[in-house]
């Protein structure tokens, strides 16, 4: 399923695709596209049924593989769509992409982040629907 946002300044698409119980995402932007980072993250180990937890605990972090150059900002966005999307569905997440904007200020970061997390939640909500 691809989700797509237009921005002032760039547009942003997020294509979700199931492999198996995984899930793949290739994030990419119209800016220059490249891949800059590949991201996988494992959901957290299940906790024993026979473990003393409660209820409402938290799910455990996720565990993050990264393949990426260090000089890459973009890290950041594949890194954070592998690691929310594993916290929200359970499942093992790939994350390949390439984000590029020209030196973003502060709102603009604030903005790509506002609209990968909502369509990280329209797949969420896909999902439970």
């Amino acid at each position: 399923m691809k989700f797509h946002r237009v921005l002032l300044f760039t547009s942003l698409s997020m294509d979700i695709t199931p492999v198996g119980e995984d899930l793949h995402v290739l994030l990419t932007s119209d800016g220059a596209p490249y891949i800059g980072c590949t991201a996988h993250a494992f959901p957290g180990p299940q906790p024993d049924l026979t473990d003393d937890l409660e209820e409402d605990s938290p799910a455990p972090d996720p565990q993050i593989t990264v393949i990426s150059s260090d000089e890459e900002p973009d890290r950041f966005f594949t890194i954070y769509v592998a690691d929310q999307l594993a916290r929200k569905t359970g499942r093992s997440v790939l994350c390949t992409g390439g984000v590029f904007v020209e030196d973003p200020d502060q709102a603009q970061l604030d903005k790509l982040y506002e609209n990968i997390d909502e369509m990280i939640l329209d797949w969420v909500n896909f999902l439970a629907d």
